[in-house]
């Protein structure tokens, strides 16, 4: 069963899409294509992998100032 446009751009927000990319995608989706809207959303989860890589980096910084700061104890 296919989700409708509500559940659609509910599922986008959540995952972290602006509103400008949640309604290009249903605009895209609405016109048929879905390659495009394919496409949209990849961009989508490229952009929250590169935050969640940026999260890592951060915790790994934390992490390691932490060890540093136990061995000179």
């Amino acid at each position: 069963m296919m989700p409708n446009e509500r559940e659609i751009a509910e599922n986008l927000r959540d995952a972290g899409c602006d509103a400008v990319e949640v309604r290009s995608i249903l605009d895209s989706l609405q016109c048929g294509d879905r390659r495009k809207a394919e496409r949209l959303m990849d961009s989508c989860r490229e952009k929250q992998l590169r935050r969640l890589h940026e999260s890592q980096r951060r915790i790994d910084r934390l992490d390691y100032l932490r060890y540093q700061l136990q061995r000179g104890e």
